[in-house]
């Protein structure tokens, strides 16, 4: 999850001594969380694929999967309480991402015949993030990062919310 796989390459970068500390603006933040939030998706998609493959008589390695998972939720977790991190985010923004992080791993943590259930739990919950904030939590726009209508400065990201959502309707009708 946290690798770059096959979709980006990772980079090194020089860090600008004078930046270390900033906050990280509220539409920056934003559109990291969405993109994290897609990314814990796309895995936990995965480990269900792999719990199903088990249901029918294909089984994988599911208990390595899901510990690989639940250990990549862990460092994300303690990276989140880390001080560096509580330097570049506001509180509100540090205690937004721990609090979803953690829900998830503590769905996460069940016993292998529950696993769909605690699976189905977590999309839940990153549903939950991923679903537009009541107009009361959001920042006032930021001019610099206009995007004109109909053009999504994250239009892979908008479609892979547009499907969440909309497995999540039909799971919920089911």
């Amino acid at each position: 999850m946290l690798a770059a796989r096959n979709r980006r390459e990772s980079h090194v970068c020089e860090v600008d001594r004078g930046q270390v500390g900033a906050r990280t603006p509220y539409p920056v933040f934003k559109a990291a969380y969405k993109e994290l939030c897609t990314r814990i998706w796309i895995e936990l998609e995965l480990l269900m694929q792999s719990a199903q493959q088990v249901d029918i008589g294909r089984p994988r390695d599911l208990v390595m999967v899901t510990a690989i998972l639940r250990l990549e939720l862990i460092v994300l977790v303690d990276s989140c309480r880390s001080p560096g991190w509580r330097s570049m985010l506001a509180a509100e923004q540090c205690e937004s991402l721990c609090s979803m992080l953690t829900d998830v791993l503590a769905a996460l943590y069940v016993d292998s015949e529950h696993l769909r259930k605690g699976i189905a739990e977590a999309q839940d919950r990153i549903l939950d993030e991923l679903q537009p904030a009541p107009e009361a939590w959001r920042s006032p726009p930021d001019p610099a990062s206009h995007v004109p209508l109909g053009r999504s400065s994250h239009s892979a990201a908008d479609e892979l919310v547009s499907l969440i959502e909309a497995r999540a309707a039909s799971r919920a009708a089911r």
